[in-house]
């Protein structure tokens, strides 16, 4: 299909009474020698403490937006305000030094050492030695990685994963309230990208920053952002949250650019903690019980390792697969389809059972509906 050009960006209100930490207004960039915009007329607020996804294909300018934000590429025209406050002719280096910048495989410098490397913007800031080596291991332990180990070596001796985790460490080191993400994950393979992306999504849950964050991938801009904005040749075809996106893209250009498997994405933003799971007993007495509830042999901490009893099912040829309660809807179809099983146990942090997730929930719309959706 073609891109329609008439039908309005579609925006959602901005965040749930949070103040806007980032806006954009009119804000156009014209390269020297270019009679195309690289972006026009761009009007975007990111509310305080929200990720927000930068998508779009390549030449787009979502990274050209993103570089705007703290001037690594200055504005042809219009505002950009952070904390309310214009920051179009202020200096550059040092509105730098208050945002943090994440690119691909970190950046890092490389013969900096781990520790110095997070201490560049504080060596800067005039930090004295004792503070920036105390923030540089608080931050290796916030980004798991141990600072007797990790703090004296170079990037070279660290892995592409162990790198990125750094970059995103630096980018906190002076605890600005703003993070800009430039595809930090996209040079990594995708089973360590995924652990970086659920290792950033609970380091944020810590830190609550402000982050605009372009990527390539739909999968992740789902997976990461409150808010995605979808570009197009320049210009911001739709602003919203993941859901309306992938259900009620503004106009073909975004229809396209989701294309199939919307359903399945959805998938990820369903919080299992939201549901309303089946019962699982866990009593040994509960045995061949009447009620119809599947009940779980435990180990000696209370976790379930097999089916003692399933309704209308074997008990003993029927794996029992866990999913935590903190993971999505996603993950529970995950590892049912990797275990070829018909229900998933649902565990808390300690692997205890609290509910049953059937394959017939997800094939027929999840009957169990969301709770205080």
């Amino acid at each position: 299909m073609s891109e329609s050009t008439d039908q309005p960006v579609v925006e959602t209100p901005h965040g749930a009474g949070k103040p806007d930490m980032i806006v954009l207004e009119g804000v156009e960039k014209v390269y020297p020698g270019s009679e195309v915009p690289a972006v026009s007329q761009l009007d975007m607020a990111i509310p305080q403490g929200e990720i927000v996804m930068l998508i779009g294909p390549s030449g787009c300018g979502k990274t050209t937006t993103l570089k705007m934000i703290n001037r690594l590429i200055e504005p042809t025209s219009g505002r950009i305000l952070l904390d309310g406050k214009d920051v179009t002719h202020v200096n550059g280096d040092q509105l730098r030094r208050e945002i943090g910048y994440v690119i691909q495989q970190g950046g890092l410098f490389p013969h900096f050492s781990i520790a110095d490397n997070i201490g560049v913007v504080p060596k800067m800031l005039g930090w004295d030695k004792k503070r920036i080596s105390e923030r540089a291991d608080e931050l290796l332990h916030l980004v798991g990685l141990e600072p007797s180990t990790f703090r004296s070596r170079y990037p070279r001796q660290l892995s592409g994963g162990q790198q990125q985790r750094v970059g995103v460490a630096r980018a906190l080191a002076a605890d600005p309230p703003v993070m800009l993400m430039d595809e930090p994950f996209g040079a990594i393979d995708p089973i360590t990208r995924d652990r970086l992306q659920d290792e950033f999504l609970e380091i944020q849950r810590t830190v609550g920053k402000t982050i605009a964050f372009v990527t390539h991938d739909l999968q992740e801009a789902v997976k990461l952002g409150d808010k995605i904005a979808v570009f197009s040749t320049g210009r911001l075809a739709q602003y919203d949250d993941p859901d309306t996106v992938l259900t009620r893209p503004a106009n073909d250009f975004v229809s396209d650019f989701v294309g199939g498997g919307a359903a399945v994405r959805r998938l990820s933003l369903l919080d299992l903690a939201r549901l309303e799971l089946h019962p699982i007993e866990t009593d040994e007495k509960a045995v061949g019980n009447a009620n119809g509830t599947p009940v779980a042999e435990v180990d000696g901490t209370g976790k379930p390792v097999s089916w003692r009893h399933l309704p209308g099912a074997d008990a003993t040829s029927t794996a029992l697969v866990t999913v935590p309660l903190s993971g999505t809807v996603y993950d529970a179809v995950d590892v049912m389809l990797d275990g070829s099983a018909s229900l998933v146990a649902v565990v808390d942090e300690e692997g205890r059972a609290q509910g049953v997730l059937h394959w017939n929930d997800l094939v027929g719309g999840l009957r169990t509906r969301e709770r205080d959706a």
